[in-house]
């Protein structure tokens, strides 16, 4: 979206009032995302450049508090820190499960292995990586996170694809690795 004021606002939600433009949110787009490709919005709009690191700070902060809101949904349910996390694994239940990136190496094995169980015991789980353990602890209301599993079962199936697809696309606009499902 383009206000009065010719600045680019991103509409996550995709609920803003009136007509905006597209944004290819792949991680290819997301990370080669600069000005000179933001330049076909001036034949439609009355648009200031350069912008695109403003742009690029809006849509990190509008992702990450939607994925606030619905992660605060989620702190009821979840499993919260390594312990739970494993035990939450053993569940035959479809699992996405957020991972931070500077999580400590021993912990991404056992992740990794419980992961690898479970899909040989036929166990839907995604895995998502997130920013950092701060970052995750600030978004289930803790000091320091480094693994999370939310039931997908307990969620609706677009309600977890969503939470998947934000993380994928604030990992890919902050350079951070991107999810996988497993």
């Amino acid at each position: 979206m383009v206000d009065g004021d010719g600045e680019i606002w991103p509409d996550v939600l995709q609920k803003a009032p009136g007509r905006g433009v597209y944004h290819c949110m792949r991680e290819a787009c997301l990370t080669d995302m600069n000005d000179r490709r933001l330049q076909p919005l001036k034949a439609k709009f009355r648009v200031n450049l350069p912008q695109q690191e403003r742009l690029r700070q809006r849509m990190v902060s509008m992702l990450e508090q939607q994925l606030k809101r619905m992660f605060t949904r989620q702190r009821t349910s979840a499993a919260i820190g390594r312990d739970a996390v494993m035990h939450r694994l053993w569940n035959n239940v479809p699992l996405l499960l957020l991972r931070a990136r500077d999580a400590g190496d021993a912990l991404v094995r056992q992740i990794d292995d419980g992961l690898e169980k479970r899909a040989r015991a036929g166990a839907a789980s995604v895995l998502t990586n997130v920013p950092s353990r701060q970052w995750l602890g600030e978004m289930f209301g803790r000091d320091d996170v480094a693994v999370v599993a939310i039931d997908a079962a307990g969620v609706t199936a677009a309600t977890a694809n969503r939470l998947n697809v934000y993380c994928i696309w604030l990992a890919s606009i902050t350079g951070c690795i991107k999810g996988e499902e497993r």
